[in-house]
């Protein structure tokens, strides 16, 4: 769902712009800082310290951002940019949801930490199936970071339910969906 704002021009102007501020610093050098902030960000959570766990998850998700607009505007964009963007974004998940885990409910943790990684894992392999994935359900990573990030300030707990809600709605979304375009492709 977010993600249909890259396609905004106001937005794509913005992207340009941080690509143009930051454009001195490899995009793959950015991608590893933002995996290095998102390990202080879980720590904050670990300590029951949810308000600065998410500035931080914040600042590693403008990082995030910052990438891959460095990448586009100075065209070094890579194979080996967008693994890497992918993975560390699968571990900076983890570790998040492990830091908040270990302070709240490591068990609702687990569970919605499977789900999202099923998210990735399905669009992965639709795509390489031949069904485009991307945009579909309502929890992509920039929406839960985005709950992660807002019931961080109100309250985390009920949060928790909230994602793991939104996760396995798009778990199941998602998997009809996949299963409905293989079915016209046999």
């Amino acid at each position: 769902m977010l993600n249909n704002i890259r396609k905004n021009k106001s937005f794509i102007s913005i992207v340009n712009l941080i690509g143009r501020i930051f454009r001195f610093l490899p995009p793959n050098l950015i991608t590893t800082i933002s995996l290095v902030v998102v390990f202080f960000s879980g720590y904050y959570y670990y300590l029951g310290l949810p308000y600065i766990g998410a500035i931080i998850l914040a600042v590693s998700g403008f990082l995030d951002l910052v990438d891959g607009s460095v990448a586009k505007y100075t065209k070094r964009t890579t194979v080996l940019g967008g693994f890497l963007d992918s993975t560390f974004d699968r571990i900076g998940d983890g570790v998040v949801l492990l830091g908040i885990g270990l302070s709240y409910d490591l068990t609702i943790c687990f569970i919605i930490m499977i789900g999202a990684y099923l998210i990735s894992y399905m669009r992965a392999k639709g795509e390489a199936l031949g069904v485009k994935v991307m945009g579909m359900g309502i929890g992509e990573r920039a929406e839960r970071i985005l709950i992660i990030f807002v019931f961080s300030f109100i309250n985390l707990e009920i949060g928790l339910y909230v994602l793991l809600a939104v996760v396995y709605i798009t778990v199941f979304t998602r998997f009809y969906y996949i299963s409905k375009g293989l079915k016209t492709k046999t």
